[in-house]
């Protein structure tokens, strides 16, 4: 396999196993380019588990993006008529001030430059499933002691496409935030008990809560105390009476931009993927999920066989694109409900929602065949790259560091074994 035939494998296996039982490609993503360019483009796409369509021919219904080469649209005309069906990103040749200007004028919100880089382009692409996915995702809670008022505000958020949960008993706050972890916390200025000012500074304490972001809701004319709340992590402040439409307009802002600004600071730049603070956060709270529902829930270490090798016997150069590889086929390989990060080098962290060991054994087992298989591009021959992991099970008592370390023991274990292979804790 020459080096240039290489990334083919990756398209070619990832469409064949999509075929398979694991289920239909993420989302339709048009790609728009010349000749020269089209094949190149559409391989970028597939590896990154998209179903890849030639958008010259026709956007199909339900499409999620359109990816434009600049040489293909100079003047920008087709990009202008795309970005009313779909989300468009420009691959441009080192965009200039005026390029990146009049891409903003014909109403393009993201450009990236060429070659193009699968891992910035994966992030656009992600954000935009993400965003789409808003309109239903947000969680916002309201805390307030004047129920009936609070209600009216849930109503109106939830007309406007978010979830909404009241909170009349500051002392509640908490554990509300624990259970559902809201994206943006509705706080009363004035309540019995706990002003909003002290409710907001005892949400500030954690490291888990202080990225939350609030926002302010009061008849508070001073400035000074309007201050005061910006000053103590107060993103916004909202006087009463409250225009409902303006509450719900400035909720979704507040609270899309911080989920923006937060995956941009949780993502490994490599991969694109959770980083390694992240992923432990979210095992400890999908493991009080658990408890609570009494779902089973998975956690997997996997881990390059030999990676060292790569990198010395090809440069670091590719190890990385082998890394990257690996991501895509994690991503492809899973459901879009569960976890893939980045945990450290070339070691990857998975957490499956729902599913038993046995049953995550299987899948991984699967995605370990499908890797074993693809061909990398070396300086000067084409290899294949292998990978071990350890998956571990919820347990009486068991806490989510134990957690980690009994699928790291795992993970151990299958490589003592010979590796290449996934092993039970």
């Amino acid at each position: 396999m020459t080096a240039q035939a290489a990334p083919l494998a990756v398209s070619e296996l990832d469409s064949a196993m999509r075929r398979q039982d694991e289920g239909p490609a993420r989302q339709i993503v048009c790609a728009f380019a010349d000749d020269g360019h089209i094949p190149g483009l559409l391989r970028a796409l597939s590896g990154l588990g998209y179903e890849a369509v030639d958008g010259r021919s026709g956007v199909p219904d339900g499409c999620l993006a359109a990816v434009v080469c600049g040489s293909y649209d100079p003047d920008l005309a087709r990009s202008r008529v795309l970005k009313n069906q779909v989300r468009v990103v420009l691959a441009d040749a080192t965009p200039s001030f005026a390029r990146r200007l009049a891409v903003a004028r014909a109403g393009v919100e993201a450009i990236i430059a060429t070659p193009v880089d699968t891992v910035e382009l994966g992030a656009w692409l992600s954000d935009f499933e993400t965003s789409g996915d808003r309109q239903q995702r947000l969680s916002i809670l309201i805390v307030d002691d004047d129920e009936l008022i609070a209600e009216s505000y849930a109503l109106a958020l939830e007309a406007a496409g978010m979830d909404a949960r009241v909170v009349t008993d500051p002392a509640d706050a908490l554990r509300h935030i624990a259970e559902v972890t809201p994206d943006l916390v509705l706080l009363d200025m004035h309540m019995p008990g706990a002003s909003g000012l002290e409710l907001a500074q005892i949400i500030r304490q954690s490291r888990q809560t202080l990225p939350l972001p609030i926002v302010f809701l009061s008849a508070e004319r001073d400035i000074a105390a309007q201050t005061q709340a910006r000053q103590i992590g107060g993103d916004d402040f909202i006087r009463k009476p409250v225009d409902l439409a303006h509450l719900a307009a400035t909720v979704r802002m507040r609270a899309e931009r911080a989920l923006a600004l937060r995956q941009i600071m949780e993502r490994d730049s490599l991969t694109g993927l959770l980083n390694h603070a992240r992923f432990k956060e979210r095992v400890t709270l999908e493991l009080e999920r658990s408890r609570r529902t009494g779902a089973p829930l998975t956690v997997a270490l996997i881990d390059i066989d030999h990676f060292k090798q790569v990198n010395d016997t090809h440069g670091h150069q590719t190890g990385d694109r082998v890394i990257q590889a690996l991501s895509q086929c994690l991503v492809g390989g899973l459901r879009r409900t569960d976890v893939v990060a980045r945990y450290g080098g070339e070691e990857f962290g998975l957490l499956l929602l729902d599913t038993p060991v046995a049953a995550a054994q299987t899948v991984l087992d699967r995605i370990r065949v499908r890797f074993s298989q693809i061909g990398h591009a070396g300086d000067d021959a084409s290899f294949r790259a292998t990978f071990s992991g350890g998956v571990a099970g919820t347990a009486k008592g068991i806490d989510s560091t134990a957690m980690i370390a009994a699928a790291d023991a795992a993970l151990y274990g299958a490589k003592r074994a010979g590796r290449n292979r996934i092993v039970g804790a």
